[in-house]
């Protein structure tokens, strides 16, 4: 090898080498950012007159664990669903204060235990007028508390609206600018440039979608990223789908189409919200207390609200006459949540409760036994598989599966995140900085300059020598 060809070769290296510390600089500079993959070179080594030449940078590339991203992928969306199962069902269980942890009994049994209370006070002291008025005072509470509940319906259904719809436009935006990077990545591709940058933003859209909804991608031969729902709905395509939320069918539509989608969500947080707010008959009838969720809690408010009614104005009938008589209003022929009240004219007239009725109250809401049938009523399903119970037991009921569904859901959610995480921190293993190993390469990287740099400084050494002899 002539003394020229050395010296190009040497050359070369140098800034092979150049290039390759840049490249480890910004793996280092770069090593917490959790969206960023390692940059790996790969060399090659050109020949001239049969002499192999100075190491060039043929690529630079990523590194990738496709199957494993994929999984994780799956996992941020089961997550995501059973995060948002767990705002939901610890929403209704907090609103029944199911949960509370403070010893006290959750104020819908409170005011029943005091309704009863005020019952047996009249038993004793069924000439007080006083005593009768605490009664009714305790009825009014009791169906303020029970209509309180009901109101709240419209309040969590647009919560859940408003959930869906803000994850519906995170999936837009995001799927808008996957496609754009897409063209961008395509591009570049095309013209042998380096595209890793890219696709790290690219992926980061992607992580931004996955846990509203489990998601499937393919990459075609030109680089660009595909990207369908589990049940086969695509969200990025050589275009970006725009998706629509109607809020008065709860249903999801391309732009301009009105064909549902729905089904082609099969996981994530979306998911988790259209359960919450289907009130099918099929959705109440299904065994999954987070499909539902809404309708079934407040399906369960009515059964009480009804039963509450029957069980009270049934002893509150005259024994003496047999002349029929409320204590509670019931403007429906099946009362609900909302339509329970203490009639007015025990209010203003509350002479005529003795101490039989009052006895035969509070015995009753002891003893009388709800079927299945009264407690999960045909018309209207409410997912409680309790029976043979008195109207105690039945709120009792309400509150435990509601406890029960929230902490499910919580032990779900654990498990999960637990999951993501194991498989989160095994992708960044595989494809994320280990600064030790960078510095070591660093070290390697530094060597080989001074080698370079030797073999430079003899050449040259060489060629001063050869000048000295010619002159």
């Amino acid at each position: 090898m002539s003394l020229s060809a050395a010296l190009n070769t040497a050359v070369f290296g140098l800034q092979t080498l150049q290039n390759q510390t840049r490249l480890v600089s910004g793996n280092v500079s770069n090593a917490q950012n959790p969206s960023y993959s390692r940059k790996v070179a790969a060399l090659t080594t050109p020949a001239s007159d049969g002499y192999p030449q100075a190491a060039l940078i043929a690529s630079i590339t990523r590194v990738v664990a496709p199957e494993v991203q994929a999984d994780l992928y799956a996992a941020e969306a089961d997550f995501g669903r059973l995060d948002k199962s767990l705002d939901y069902a610890k929403g209704l269980a907090e609103a029944l204060d199911a949960t509370t942890t403070t010893g006290d009994q959750p104020t819908l049994l409170a005011m029943m235990t005091r309704f009863e209370d005020a019952w047996k006070q009249l038993e004793a002291t069924p000439e007080d007028d006083a005593t009768k008025n605490l009664l009714v005072q305790r009825g009014i509470e009791l169906t303020t508390e029970i209509r309180r509940l009901n109101g709240l319906q419209s309040t969590l259904q647009t919560r859940g609206q408003q959930n869906i719809q803000t994850d519906i436009d995170a999936i837009n935006v995001s799927a808008v600018q996957i496609a754009k990077l897409n063209a961008q990545i395509a591009s570049r591709s095309a013209g042998g440039g380096e595209v890793g940058d890219l696709e790290d933003l690219r992926d980061a859209e992607v992580t931004k979608i996955a846990d509203k909804v489990g998601i499937r991608t393919i990459i075609n031969d030109r680089n660009e990223l595909f990207i369908y729902t589990e049940g086969g709905t695509q969200l990025v395509g050589s275009v970006a789908q725009q998706l629509v939320y109607t809020a008065s069918t709860n249903t999801i539509t391309v732009a301009g189409g009105t064909a549902s989608l729905n089904n082609g969500f099969l996981d994530g947080s979306i998911r988790a919200s259209l359960d919450y707010l289907d009130n099918s008959t099929t959705a109440l009838n299904n065994s999954d207390p987070n499909v539902g969720m809404l309708q079934k809690f407040f399906n369960q408010l009515d059964a009480f609200a009804a039963n509450l009614v029957t069980v009270i104005n049934n002893a509150y009938d005259d024994p003496a006459t047999g002349a029929v008589e409320q204590f509670f209003a019931t403007p429906t022929a099946n009362a609900e949540a909302g339509d329970i009240d203490v009639l007015a004219a025990l209010k203003t007239t509350p002479t005529n409760v003795d101490e039989t009725r009052a006895g035969a109250v509070q015995q009753a809401m002891r003893t009388t036994a709800l079927t299945s049938t009264q407690i999960n009523r045909a018309a209207d399903p409410n997912g409680l598989s309790i029976n043979n119970v008195n109207i105690f037991d039945l709120a009792n009921g309400v509150m435990a599966y509601h406890a029960k569904t929230a902490a499910d859901n919580e032990s779900g959610r654990d498990t999960a995140e637990r999951q993501h995480n194991a498989l989160d921190q095994k992708f960044k293993n595989l494809t994320g900085v280990n600064i030790d190993d960078e510095l070591a390469q660093l070290q390697i990287l530094q060597n080989n300059y001074a080698a370079l740099a030797n073999v430079m400084n003899t050449v040259t050494q060489m060629f001063d020598q050869l000048v000295n002899i010619g002159r």
